[in-house]
């Protein structure tokens, strides 16, 4: 997976509307690898495994090591997907352009 990250990312508390964290755009692009393996019965998935590698993101993305700044504009981001939304359905992670994951 490769992007630009340029809104803020939020993620969900599995199976609620609760916010857990948010993080405020960096602009900066990355590259990282995933693989999804998924495990089906009758048509239907029944196991979903992944392995991403999250650091690397995270250290492209300007997130690892945390400074200051970047922790209070995190604090911020999370305040601002608290707010109520017309839509109550809310994924795991939102990202910039409507792409959604769970």
């Amino acid at each position: 997976m490769s992007g630009r990250h340029t809104g803020d990312f939020v993620t969900y508390q599995p199976g609620t509307a609760t916010v857990d964290a948010a993080m405020p755009p960096a602009g900066k692009a990355f590259a990282i690898t995933q693989t999804h393996w998924f495990r089906t019965r009758d048509g239907m998935i029944t196991e979903h495994w992944a392995n991403r590698d999250d650091l690397a993101m995270a250290r492209q993305a300007g997130w690892v090591p945390p400074s200051p700044g970047l922790l209070l504009r995190a604090a911020l981001a999370k305040r601002r997907a608290q707010k109520p939304r017309a839509d109550s359905r809310h994924p795991t992670a939102t990202f910039p352009g409507g792409a959604q994951a769970c």
